[in-house]
Order: C-alpha cells, then sequence, then structure tokens
C-alpha cells in the first residue's frame, strides 16, 4: 500500500509539475495534489472528473465541524454513482497540516474553504471557492443544493453521464 502510495504521489507531483509551467493557471496547478488523499488514485481514476475539497483546521469547531458533514452529505449522497465511478471525488484537507502546505497554498487557503475543481485530462481546469456555504449554515437544504449545483455546473456538456438532481436532492 505504501508502494502504491508512494507511486500515486510521485505521479501527482509530475502532474504539478507540468501544470504549474502553464502560463494561465499557476494557481490552479497546486489543486493536482489534492489526489494523495485519495489512495486508490492511479490508473482507475478517471482524468475527466470533479473534485470536491473541504479545507479545515486541525482542531475544528462545532460549526466547522458541521459544514464538513453538510458537505460531505452533499457530496456522497447527491452523487454516490459518480463517486464510485470516480467521476466525483470528496475530500477533507486539514490546511494547517504541512503535508497539505502546497495545496493550501495553490488555492490560497487562510481558513476553512469549500472548492470545488473540475479536472479536465488530469489537469485542473477551473476552480471556485464556495464562500456562500457561510451565509447558509443554518440552513441546511439551502447548503446541500447549492453545493451540489456547483458540483453539476463544473460537469462537461458532451459527459455521457449527466448530473441532473432527483427529486430527493441525490444525482442521478
Amino acid at each position: 500500500m505504501k508502494c502504491a502510495a508512494a507511486a500515486v504521489i510521485a505521479l501527482l507531483l509530475i502532474v504539478f509539475a507540468q501544470a504549474a509551467l502553464a502560463a494561465d493557471a499557476p494557481a490552479k496547478a497546486d489543486a493536482a495534489n489534492d489526489a494523495p488523499a485519495k489512495a486508490d488514485a492511479s490508473a482507475n481514476t478517471p482524468a475527466d472528473r470533479i473534485v470536491v475539497m473541504y479545507f479545515h483546521r486541525t482542531k475544528r469547531c462545532p460549526t466547522c465541524l458541521k459544514m464538513g458533514g453538510y458537505t460531505e452529505e452533499a457530496v456522497v449522497k447527491g452523487f454516490a454513482k459518480q463517486i464510485k465511478d470516480g467521476t466525483v471525488e470528496f475530500h477533507f484537507v486539514d490546511f494547517q497540516d504541512e503535508k497539505n502546505a502546497a495545496l493550501t497554498k495553490g488555492y490560497k487557503v487562510g481558513g476553512p474553504t469549500l472548492i470545488v475543481a473540475q479536472v479536465v485530462g488530469n489537469k485542473i481546469k477551473e476552480y471556485k471557492s464556495l464562500t456562500e456555504i457561510w451565509t447558509k449554515n443554518s440552513d441546511k437544504d439551502g447548503f446541500l443544493k447549492y453545493v451540489r449545483d456547483n458540483v453539476v455546473a463544473y460537469q462537461k456538456p458532451d459527459s455521457k453521464t449527466t448530473m441532473k438532481p432527483g427529486s430527493d436532492g441525490a444525482v442521478q
């Protein structure tokens, strides 16, 4: 398992270095470092996917725990099929942990933050910080919808699997 994780990290560092050289998106390149959070992120990971990252402090307050829980629920329950096939990923990232320093710096994270990134061809195409989560912390349904809508917005229009929220909020 350690060998596989090392291989994934090495691969991601190469992707990160290539992306960092791209003149049009230097800050976005750091996002490629997210995948070490997924131990099996190797040949089975689709080249095109959406990555959701909840950046948190090492020690979290009750509100931050709630926000992380809501985020996880929105993504894991809302995109269960896509999580299973790898086209959507969810990660908790401790932004105070030194091992996440490059990722934290790349997204300019200074406090708890929710990032949704679109990966195309194993490179970050674009990403967004979902700042409105803080205004929706007392409206769980609104929070879940906001997160899910932003994940769906990053889906490629020519994708074979169309992600559309169902009546229960889960994405089909």
